[in-house]
């Protein structure tokens, strides 16, 4: 009996030694594995490409994310001008294959000291969205909620002073955006702890 709880004491240490060790990796994952619900999508945006404002450099390059169902989610960002952006975004299930494709042209507007970005896609309109930074390397994504946007949102056509009007209003509001969707930059030091992790882990 004395042996058993022994051994339980030790196994307990390992395990909170082992957490300590790798928390960082476990809460950054949990943190990732989000569902994001669905982004509000309207038939204007906030401005248009001359009057944007300058996108942040640092999100030029190729990001990751990943999903708790295996699947993951990668950008491929790169410049158009200095106010537009060209994002490349692919879906990929579990086994690695590609379950869709589709091509946005980015460009951001600020509200009330936000820089919210309009996402627009030639099928879908435009959808919402803002970047908050972990580090250089990871970033989170949030989209404007579906939700909230069409309870105040009621005419049948939108215009861009009411959908502005919307955002000022809104725009401090915590159910106004979507769960953070986590983004590491490819092959990066961060993505690539995450990766060890993973294979550890068996995602």
């Amino acid at each position: 009996m004395v042996l058993i709880l022994f051994a339980n004491e030790l196994l307990i240490k390992l395990l909170i030694m082992v957490f300590n060790r790798f928390k960082f990796y476990v809460l950054a994952v949990l943190f990732a594995f989000v569902i994001v619900g669905c982004p509000y999508q309207s038939e204007v945006a906030l401005t248009d490409y001359e009057n944007a404002e300058k996108f942040e450099k640092n999100l030029l390059g190729e990001w990751v994310a990943f999903h708790e169902n295996g699947e993951r989610d990668e950008l491929t960002i790169s410049k158009l001008n200095t106010k537009v952006m060209d994002v490349r975004s692919k879906k990929f299930d579990a086994s690695g294959r590609v379950k869709e494709a589709s091509n946005y042209r980015v460009f951001g507007t600020e509200i009330k000291e936000t820089l919210i970005y309009n996402i627009e896609n030639k099928d879908i309109g435009f959808m919402f969205g803002k970047v908050s930074w972990e580090s250089k390397n990871v970033f989170n994504l949030q989209y404007v909620d579906e939700k909230l946007a069409t309870e105040k949102l009621t005419s049948d056509s939108i215009t861009q002073k009411e959908l502005t009007n919307f955002f000022t209003e809104n725009i401090t509001e915590e159910k106004m955006f979507n769960n953070p969707l986590e983004f590491y930059r490819k092959n990066s030091p961060e993505h690539e702890k995450i990766k060890v992790y993973l294979k550890k882990s068996g995602f």
